[in-house]
């Protein structure tokens, strides 16, 4: 416990810290964020809707995992396996061997998204690459003289790579960072940044419950036509415990909860559950609150163990109730451990 008084706090300190220095540089252009005790209404605030508009990268926000999904995204504390690259990249400390994973969904339209990861034990360490893609197909060109459409498409993609980097610090906290390189294209232009996330995995010791913090998307900003679009900064704090059995127990059940801090958007909060039954078939459910089209989901996992090797199959399902949001609620990931 004093380790972790010593390092985290110190550690806490300075992300907030960071954080504070994102809003106060977006306080300068579009003023301060309106506090409301009620869900927030971008249709309904301007002030929130230049924060919002201003935001790039938007697939940096896509759950990147069908698990997570599954269990409403209270997945900070949960990410035991390669795909925690995504949620808080100090979790693929808790990688044995090698493991990888990759995962697809289809999106808005005729868009889709896909992202694929792989991680080492390398003894004195944990080491993976990370790769995301979103494509979101060929869009109609509008003009201001064409506002119908020029009669032309243009391709649209998102496309990530990036590396992370995890140390146990002692057999209670663990540690990690993961740079992403991310580029978007739209037709001929192309925008191009560094995005970089830390993480911090502690066992408190008491019974099995674990505490994470984690920074995501965190770089500079880059000019768009007359704006400047900024990466989607996240703060997180995740907690999770077993409340019936132990990890890899033949039967076993474990409740997280996360709340998430933005710097476009008020915070919002994560309930997940995920039950295991003899280590082979996984149920999971989750609530989302205070958004305004995304709530409860619901997932289910199998794990197959064959000659020493793992392999994993997730799938999750969340709706959504916007009908303007066409986006499938299906997502699945296919992994493996070896």
């Amino acid at each position: 416990m004093k380790r972790f008084v010593t390092f985290c706090l110190p550690l806490l300190g300075c992300l907030l810290g960071l954080m504070a220095v994102a809003e106060a540089q977006t306080e300068a252009v579009l003023g301060p964020f309106p506090v409301s005790k009620s869900r927030p209404s971008p249709e309904n605030n301007l002030v929130e809707q230049a924060r919002f508009a201003t935001q790039g990268f938007g697939s940096l926000k896509v759950s990147a995992n069908a698990r997570s999904a599954g269990m409403g995204d209270a997945f900070g504390a949960v990410a035991n396996d390669v795909s925690a690259m995504f949620y808080n990249p100090a979790g693929i400390t808790q990688v044995e061997r090698r493991e990888f994973v990759g995962s697809y969904a289809k999106w808005l339209v005729d868009s889709y998204f896909g992202s694929f990861a792989i991680a080492s034990n390398v003894g004195w360490a944990t080491v993976g690459v990370s790769f995301v893609f979103f494509n979101t197909g060929h869009i109609e060109e509008t003009t201001v003289n064409s506002p119908q459409g020029t009669g032309r498409r243009v391709p649209a993609n998102d496309v990530a790579i990036g590396v992370a980097l995890g140390k146990k610090v002692t057999d209670k906290l663990s540690v990690a960072g993961h740079v992403r390189f991310v580029q978007e294209t739209l037709d001929t232009k192309k925008l191009s940044t560094v995005a970089v996330d830390f993480g911090t995995h502690f066992w408190t010791g008491f019974k099995s419950t674990r505490l994470t913090m984690t920074m995501k998307n965190l770089g500079g900003d880059r000019e768009v036509v007359f704006q400047r679009a900024r990466l989607p900064l996240t703060f997180h704090l995740a907690g999770a415990m077993e409340v019936y059995g132990k990890l890899n127990d033949p039967v076993s059940m474990t409740l997280a909860a996360e709340q998430t801090f933005y710097t476009d958007y008020a915070a919002r909060y994560h309930a997940g559950a995920e039950l295991w039954y003899h280590n082979l078939l996984a149920l999971r459910g989750g609530y989302k609150f205070k958004y305004d089209s995304e709530g409860w989901t619901a997932g289910v996992g199998l794990k197959y163990k064959v000659e020493g090797r793992t392999i994993k199959l997730d799938v999750s399902y969340a709706p959504t109730a916007s009908p303007l949001d066409n986006s499938h609620p299906l997502r699945m990931s296919v992994g493996a451990a070896f």
